[in-house]
């Protein structure tokens, strides 16, 4: 089946780039191109990762499932071929697929070749590798088993392909991902290599209020670093959009910005990703569409990973595969309306390589469960308590919400067909609705 509109997809996405970190929340960020798209499309404020760590959250992305039903709870595995993925939609409806950059869904393989066929999800067009974080004179491959060198900080090249990908393909419609490693770690570039390094300032940065004293010196290395990545990315972003501007692609092309989950960055004394807490699950969603959205507003529907793919699939026109079980929220986007969003989102992982948890996020609250025990680890009123200081698990005094939101994660966790949970429950009996109260001093 041919699209004879001329309609596109632009899929960007910055690994371990929270929401908290973009200049409009952050005044140590500097990405006026960011802002650009900011001010020009709509930000999705509470967008949230399904499992924040990589394998896991980018399974979500591509195929709308959740990871106890695509199977990747943690990293480095690889995901199965039976699924429908976005790429396989557009790509049966005419349009051109391609994907640039890191994949990190097809195993342990460093860097990893992915041989073109099912394991590519869909996609034709492939400049990619599996997965690693070496952003100066790293390698891609294409269709042949053999590592192509690049010069230079990996993002600059990526998005020189990407405009290749764009002009070669501007008769046509076409669907494009492209996954910048940065601002993942490293967040230092070997010495002398690149020149936006040369003078970080870290003892500039803000910190955020749940940065413990003990961890600010190093909190604002790590920052530093992280941020000069971010303003990196941002002059490749301004190329896409000159790309489409240029090529007179604009109106008709769907452009988002994203990521897969956040970074702690020190706050709560933790680093990196893997936990139930704002920081880490915490994601932008900026998407412009001129032809078909407003401009410079903030929704604050909440909206998952596993929506993205019944969303701009709906945005594109397209259907929706059946087994998804994302939400289509593009009626929500389209007439601004944050009330056409879900009551909550449903979020799953691990915290390092052994506990297993799920978590529920409505738009006030955050509760999280160990999974083995259900017992409740974190509970956090964000109107109240925006910085997740007072973690109110157990507390007598919230025990009414804590039974409410507990509900809701059950709820949530039959629902979606959790069976880890859903046999907790079983086994656990009554046990599974009782937890500690802790007696006030």
């Amino acid at each position: 089946m041919t699209n004879k509109t001329q309609q596109n997809l632009v899929f960007i996405f910055a690994d371990q780039f929270r929401e908290e970190s973009l200049p409009i929340r952050d005044p140590n960020v500097i990405a006026p191109n960011l802002q650009k798209l900011i001010d020009e499309g709509i930000s999705l404020t509470r967008t949230y990762t399904s499992n924040p760590v990589c394998t896991p959250a980018r399974a979500s992305i591509i195929s709308g499932l959740y990871s106890h039903t695509h199977g990747l709870i943690t990293n480095n595995l690889r995901l199965r071929t039976d699924i429908t993925s976005i790429a396989h939609v557009y790509r049966d409806h005419g349009y051109r697929t391609g994907y640039i950059g890191k994949w990190h869904m097809d195993g342990e393989e460093k860097p990893g070749f992915v041989p073109p066929g099912p394991r590519r999800q869909g996609f034709d067009y492939w400049a990619a590798f599996n997965r690693g974080h070496n952003y100066w004179d790293s390698v891609y491959y294409r269709d042949e088993p053999v590592p192509i060198q690049a010069e230079g900080y990996e993002p600059d090249y990526q998005t020189d392909l990407a405009v290749s990908f764009i002009e070669d393909n501007k008769g046509v419609p076409f669907c494009l991902f492209m996954s910048w490693g940065p601002p993942h770690t490293p967040f230092h570039p070997e010495q002398g290599r690149d020149d936006r390094w040369n003078d970080l300032q870290p003892d500039s940065i803000q910190l955020r209020p749940n940065v413990p004293a003990n961890e600010a010196n190093k909190a604002r290395q790590e920052l530093a670093g992280y941020n000069t990545h971010i303003t990196a990315l941002d002059q490749n972003l301004g190329k896409i959009i000159e790309a489409l501007d240029v090529h007179g692609l604009s109106a008709n092309t769907i452009l988002v910005f994203t990521s897969d989950h956040g970074d702690m960055l020190g706050s709560q004394g933790l680093y990196r990703k893997g936990r139930p807490l704002e920081e880490a699950i915490h994601i932008p969603f900026i998407i412009r569409f001129p032809s078909k959205l407003g401009r410079g507003t903030e929704n604050e529907a909440l909206f998952h990973t596993v929506d993205f793919m019944p969303t701009l699939l709906a945005l594109s026109g397209l259907e929706v595969p059946t087994a998804v079980q994302g939400n289509d929220l593009s009626q929500a986007i389209v007439q601004n309306d944050p009330n056409l969003g879900p009551e909550a989102v449903y979020i799953e992982g691990k915290m390092g390589q052994v506990e297993e948890f799920r978590a529920i996020r409505t738009k006030r609250h955050l509760l999280a469960l160990e999974l083995s025990s259900l017992k409740t680890t974190h509970l956090y009123d964000t109107a109240e308590d925006p910085f997740e200081l007072n973690n109110k698990a157990g507390q007598s005094d919230s025990e009414p919400q804590e039974r409410q939101l507990r509900h809701l994660l059950f709820t949530f966790a039959a629902e979606k067909q959790d069976r880890l949970v859903t046999e907790r429950i079983e086994a656990l009996g009554e046990d599974a609705l009782r937890y500690e109260i802790k007696q006030k001093n």
